[in-house]
């Protein structure tokens, strides 16, 4: 073969070569993006369902609030409650400290003759409300708090972020409260000693006006989803007390029922679900359905009762001296009026708090004793101030002096 035909053929072979080689790079390369795009949309997809389970998660818990206004308030108190403060013990300017419990999840509400505060979990001041009132009242529902001059005619639904309502009157407010859906209840007393009961919206316009005919309101409670009212009435003929308690349907101001009873003083009534009422008096708690009939009943050991509440939970607490002789017992029924906790205490109690799974005494000395509700072993924790409130966590206790709250893990006794 001639040299020059050789020496062509090398370059078509080389050619031929180099041709195969790019090509086999290049399917490579292709193969090669291929993995990359694959890898970032698997990425991308794990991403993605976490960020839908979070989305879902979010939702689950906070589902309440799937409409844009609610979801605007909730978030407003989420970003507000963000935060860390200087942690405890945590100062506050007060005279007077009025009432101290939790609120919401993690935080707290000091009530102050001046002041309402929120502090969160690490202690930051949350919110700052000066009030002017001069007889201040804080109910809390699991979102909202209604804070009314009981007596005066100012009241305002609050949050996290501050104050979300104001209700308008000129008529005295005599008593409150705030359901767990966000609406609320007030009742008033105008000229002619003329009472009026006023149910209001989430987005406090009024949807529901009663007014009574004989009798005082005492008290009042609306259920968690805020479709029924209760109303609790006394009234004093021939030196004989009678409470009498009503229902309504809050959608159209009918009546569903009403009881009576007599010669007892009434602690306060509230719903412990979302039909049943329960009456707190002074010798036996009741429990009515939504017609106000009678389900069950419990007469109290002593008509002695230093405390007597419902709470989160349902459940009704009852601290009482059986002779008022310096021992105390704490009592704990569930819905159903059985006792499912008792607890004896041989020194002064200065105040009894519940957070739904334990029960936390204050005693006259400042120690605070915890105990699972339906649990044998007592947790112990102490304060150097002299305090007057107090709150728990399981076995956390958050003690309340004149101008400063404290917390302190309750250690086993």
């Amino acid at each position: 073969m001639k040299p020059d035909k050789e020496l062509k053929l090398r370059i078509n072979k080389k050619e031929i070569a180099d041709k195969f080689e790019s090509l086999s790079n290049s399917k490579q390369f292709i193969k090669n993006k291929q993995k990359k795009k694959n890898k970032a949309r698997r990425l991308w997809q794990i991403v993605a369902a976490v960020v839908l389970c979070l989305v879902f998660l979010f939702c689950i818990f906070n589902i309440n609030y799937l409409t844009p206004s609610k979801m605007k308030e909730r978030l407003g108190a989420i970003f507000a409650d963000i935060g860390h403060g200087d942690g405890y013990p945590y100062s506050f300017i007060s005279d007077e400290v009025l009432d101290f419990h939790s609120f919401s999840t993690k935080d707290h509400i000091i009530l102050t003759n001046t002041t309402l505060y929120i502090i969160n979990s690490s202690a930051k001041t949350v919110l700052e409300f000066p009030h002017a009132m001069s007889n201040p009242i804080a109910k809390t529902s699991s979102d909202r708090i209604l804070l009314f001059d009981q007596g005066g005619t100012k009241a305002y639904v609050l949050n996290q972020s501050g104050k979300l309502l104001t209700f308008t009157n000129d008529d005295e407010i005599i008593c409150g409260k705030i359901s767990n859906c966000g609406k609320s209840v007030l009742v008033t007393r105008g000229s002619g000693q003329q009472q009026t009961v006023s149910v209001y919206s989430r987005a406090g316009k009024r949807i529901m006006k009663w007014q009574k005919g004989s009798g005082y309101v005492i008290d009042t409670a609306l259920n968690s989803s805020g479709n029924l009212l209760s109303v609790a009435l006394v009234d004093t003929e021939d030196a004989v007390q009678t409470i009498t308690v009503l229902s309504f349907n809050v959608s159209n101001a009918q009546q569903r029922g009403h009881r009576e009873f007599t010669a007892s003083t009434l602690y306060g009534v509230d719903y412990i679900n979302n039909n049943d009422l329960a009456l707190l008096c002074n010798n036996k708690v009741s429990i009515l359905n939504s017609k106000c009939e009678l389900k069950r009943e419990l007469d109290l050991t002593s008509p002695n009762n230093y405390q007597l509440f419902i709470d989160k939970k349902g459940q009704i607490i009852n601290l009482y001296s059986k002779y008022n002789d310096g021992r105390y017992t704490v009592d704990v029924y569930n819905a159903a009026l059985k006792n499912v906790y008792k607890k004896e205490c041989n020194a002064e109690v200065k105040r009894v708090t519940s957070d739904g799974n334990s029960i936390c005494v204050l005693f006259a000395n400042n120690t605070a004793h915890v105990n699972m509700i339906g649990g044998k072993i007592t947790y112990t924790a102490t304060s150097s101030n002299e305090l007057s409130m107090i709150s728990n966590r399981n076995k956390t206790v958050y003690f309340c002096s004149g101008g400063t709250v404290t917390r302190e893990k309750a250690i086993r006794k």
